[in-house]
């Protein structure tokens, strides 16, 4: 294990000694994060990261490979675009968690604001408290999992994809483009799998589907610019 003190540090100096360390370390923890920006963006490879703290903006971003672990809470877009690996968050995120995550584990064990989820492409993100507005919007993969209550617009325009929440009003917060169903037997078992695995006490039976609309959809009409040459003087 070694320990890293951040207190000095800029954040782009903090992600080069930690590149430095995976590989050659398994275990590197980062003292006085003092909620640092881009705090262990664009890390590849394996080994486990400890925050000892709180950590600001693109917390995580570009991850493909790491463990990374905040003890406290994380500032916007933490997990922006990762790829693999997972970001444990012990309290809350700021709004606009996991956007455009292509794959990974992405888990929150607080509340996160809104916008969560938004574009997700492949991976898991779970929110083991609240979520704000306009979570899931854009869906195209990957899956989403709210245990507390959903704000609204839950999964608005969603294309591909699967949220899972068990918000007893939830049907009243939906967005558009999606249907609300009884969670099916294969979803469950995929579920209580993921949920057994970071240690969340939930009966995944108890949960509802929310999928992309298969009929009935809002339809969409592209514009085209035609292009003209500009008039000679």
């Amino acid at each position: 294990m070694v320990n890293i003190n951040s207190r000095n540090l800029s954040s782009k100096e903090l992600n080069n000694i930690i590149k430095k360390k995976l590989g050659v370390n398994a275990d590197i923890v980062i003292e006085h994060p003092a909620s640092m920006h881009n705090l262990g963006t664009a890390l590849i490879g394996k080994g486990s990261i400890t925050v000892k703290g709180s950590t600001g903006f693109y917390t995580g971003g570009f991850l493909e490979g790491p463990s990374l672990i905040i003890e406290g809470n994380t500032g916007w877009y933490t997990g922006d675009n990762m790829c693999s690996g997972e970001i444990i968050i012990k309290q809350n995120a700021g709004s606009n968690a996991g956007p455009s995550m292509i794959g990974g584990n992405l888990v929150i064990y607080g509340s996160t604001g809104s916008r969560a989820g938004v574009g997700l492409k492949g991976g898991n993100l779970i929110i083991c408290g609240d979520c704000g507005r306009w979570t899931g919007q854009m869906t195209l993969g990957g899956r989403i999992v709210v245990l507390g209550k959903i704000g609204l617009g839950f999964g608005e325009s969603m294309y591909r994809g699967l949220l899972h929440t068990r918000d007893p009003e939830a049907e009243s917060k939906l967005g558009g483009n999606v249907e609300f169903h009884k969670i099916s037997h294969e979803e469950a078992e995929s579920l209580a799998a993921l949920l057994e695995q970071y240690e969340i006490d939930a009966d995944a039976a108890k949960f509802k589907s929310v999928r992309p609309m298969t009929s009935g959809r809002h339809t969409y009409t592209l514009f085209k610019p035609t292009h003209k040459k500009s008039l000679e003087s």
